[in-house]
């Protein structure tokens, strides 16, 4: 019998006590069945559900793409690098919703406060707080006749209050004595305006025609070499309305107009009659109104004898189609140019009804009657407000219009005649109800006109300042300061920011 191989080669090397055997990077999807390594030497028999030695060191599986932006993520998180190399971060006016949102009156008091957050230290002059209140009128220039467009605007300012928030006083020379230094963090000053029991004109914006607005902002100064450098937060609009006093309690305003045709037409001898009346009126914007109305057709006796009856409609054929109620915006703006008073009158529809006939079928709106009666209840829009600051005047009326046509030409549109009877009326608004009517107790309070605008004429029953008081604080928020590190909610939201590809 020959030899064995093994027995030639001479007796087996010792194992090391660190040596790691040579493994495939399959190890780990082999099964648990026995796997035979020859290493020329020895047959080593190695079985992979034996645990690893503690010197065996298995490869590391890959990382995946999520693991890879986590931890990404992870060490942004606790990265201390500051967010932003800008000097001011951060500088707004903070005014709560509750208060942004909501409609103020004379009164009233508007809160928030400026937040400035800056990231090292930085010499200031003062934090400012501005609140105006301005009023553009368009008039025409009748002293420019070449000129086509010969509109000029005139604003009045109704005030312009001003507050040192932080820093130095307004009336402070800023040439003179050491500034102060905003240190790194966020610092947040309330404010609090206070406005006084005065009627100013009411917030409104009509294009090409007045506009009235109130506006607060804070301001940054900072000094420059050549000059200071100022930064300014978004202005905030502050929407007010005044108290528009009723001058009579509720009562029944009674309508009995004849409205005659339009000389030299087919229709210059009919009238429309108009009876009825508006219920519960001074009425408050948005409320509903209740109305009874009946509009009839009668001859008119006077146009008969002077016009030529060939081309007169038979008013036997004469039916009233439609008849509706229009609420009438009417703005008389007055404004001072060239040392001249100019005086420009606008009017615009922004509230229509269409009556329904009283004995109509339902979903019906015409009628083919020579008599149109309706009932029932309009409701006036919220955005209402009459006032009179002496540039600029703001009333309502009722414009009521009836459709008288042919019958014999209802089918054919094309000769079908129609002539519009339309007749006015005021219409009185006001903001408080008059079920609480007291006449020594209402009276409007109004811009004195001589003066510009510059004093207000009080009522008896009020001791108020002409304008509005303007403060530091004066509500539950107190002045705070957070310094600039990474617990800062300015650092975190701009960090956040910074990071959101990783989010």
């Amino acid at each position: 019998m020959p030899p064995q191989a093994h027995s030639q080669q001479g007796p087996p090397l010792p194992r090391r006590p660190n040596q790691q055997l040579y493994q495939p990077q399959q190890w780990t999807n082999h099964s648990t069945s026995t796997a035979s390594l020859s290493t020329g030497l020895h047959d080593i028999s190695l079985s992979s559900n034996l645990q690893q030695s503690s010197t065996f060191n298995a490869p590391e599986p890959q990382k995946s793409c999520h693991g890879a932006i986590a931890s990404k993520h992870a060490s942004l998180a606790i990265d201390d690098r500051p967010p932003t190399t800008d000097r001011v971060a951060e500088f707004i006016l903070d005014i709560p919703d509750g208060v942004r949102n909501m409609t103020q009156h004379p009164g009233n008091i508007i809160v928030g406060s400026v937040v400035v957050t800056v990231t090292k230290p930085t010499k200031a002059l003062r934090i400012k707080l501005t609140f105006l209140g301005q009023q553009r009128v368009y008039v025409r220039d009748m002293t420019n006749q070449a000129s086509l467009l010969n509109y000029t605007n005139v604003d009045y300012t109704i005030f312009d209050k001003q507050l040192t928030l932080w820093g130095r006083d307004l009336g402070e020379d800023d040439a003179n004595g050491p500034l102060e230094t905003l240190q790194p963090g966020t610092l947040r000053v309330p404010f609090s305006i206070k406005i006084p029991r005065i009627n100013y004109p009411s917030t409104i914006k009509r294009e090409k025609t007045c506009r009235v607005r109130y506006v607060v902002w804070a301001t940054l100064e900072r000094p420059g070499t050549f000059m200071d450098h100022t930064i300014l937060t978004d202005k905030e609009e502050i929407h007010f309305e005044p108290i528009a006093y009723p001058t009579r309690p509720h009562e029944a305003l009674h309508i009995n107009n004849t409205i005659y045709g339009t000389p030299e037409t087919s229709t210059a001898h009919i009238a429309v009659v108009v009876t009825g009346g508006i219920m519960q009126l001074p009425a408050v914007a948005g409320d509903r109104v209740a109305y009874q109305l009946e509009a009839r057709i009668q001859l008119d006796q006077r146009s008969v004898t002077n016009s030529d009856n060939h081309h007169l409609t038979d008013i036997n054929q004469c039916v009233i189609r439609f008849m509706r109620v229009y609420i009438v915006e009417r703005l008389k703006a007055r404004g001072l140019i060239k040392g001249m008073v100019h005086t420009q009158a606008y009017s615009k529809d922004i509230h229509a009804v269409t009556l329904i006939p009283t004995n109509s079928k339902p979903g019906k709106v015409s009628n083919s009657e020579s008599v149109y009666s309706s009932n029932g209840h309009i409701r006036l829009p919220f955005d209402m407000c009459p006032f009179d600051s002496k540039q600029l005047e703001r009333t309502y009326e009722l414009r009521i219009e009836c459709d008288v046509v042919d019958k014999s030409s209802l089918l054919d549109k094309m000769t079908r005649q129609k002539s519009t009877y339309t007749m006015h009326m005021p219409l009185e608004i006001c903001t408080i109800s008059p079920d609480t009517f007291d006449a020594a107790a209402y009276q409007n309070a109004y811009t004195n006109e001589s003066l510009n605008m510059s004093s207000i004429a009080l009522p008896p029953h009020h001791k108020a300042a002409a304008e509005p008081k303007v403060v530091v604080g004066g509500w539950e928020i107190e002045r705070s300061f957070i310094k600039w590190d990474r617990l800062n909610p300015t650092w975190v939201e701009l960090a956040r920011k910074r990071n959101a590809e990783y989010i």
